[in-house]
């Protein structure tokens, strides 16, 4: 288990900087022929905001993974570990139901758009749309870790 999580974790990584770094690569190729040459090119501002969705749906899933989302911790700070475990619990289960809902859309329009041909590049819209419940499916997962690391600081909490 632990060697999928390894294996997992490179992955969303690699392609997370491999999006960054096609984003990036074709804006700069842009602008370059663009206004060195007057040539600019048909399809890299198109692959651009693909890959730029992508990043953005790659880092959701690394900020799950570190638990580095923004957070409000005001009151959190202020509690005990039981009250901290709780805020933990509320923040896990709105972050499941979040998903859950994102990651049902999420089929819904890969699944629409599978036929349907993105305006000036080879592959279809599906493929942009995919990461959506892909993303969605990750972060419920490391969601559910967090609810049972509160989960269980409550019930340790009431024990002891």
């Amino acid at each position: 288990m632990q060697r999928l999580i390894r294996v997992a974790t490179f992955v969303v990584d690699s392609l997370a900087v491999a999006s960054f770094t096609g984003v990036f690569l074709c804006v700069l190729v842009q602008v370059v022929l663009r206004y060195g040459f007057d040539r600019p090119l048909v399809w890299s501002d198109e692959l651009a905001r693909y890959l730029f969705v992508w990043c953005a749906f790659l880092g959701w899933i690394v900020a799950a993974r570190r638990r580095s989302h923004l957070a409000i911790g005001v009151l959190a700070d202020r509690c005990r570990p039981r009250g901290r475990a709780a805020f933990a619990l509320i923040a896990a289960v709105t972050a499941i139901v979040f998903s859950a809902v994102l990651f049902a859309y999420g089929v819904q329009i890969t699944s629409r758009n599978a036929d349907v041909e993105t305006v000036a590049l080879f592959f279809p819209f599906a493929l942009v749309y995919a990461i959506v419940p892909v993303a969605a499916a990750a972060v419920i997962l490391y969601a559910i870790a967090d609810a049972i690391a509160a989960w269980r600081v409550l019930f340790a909490a009431k024990t002891s």
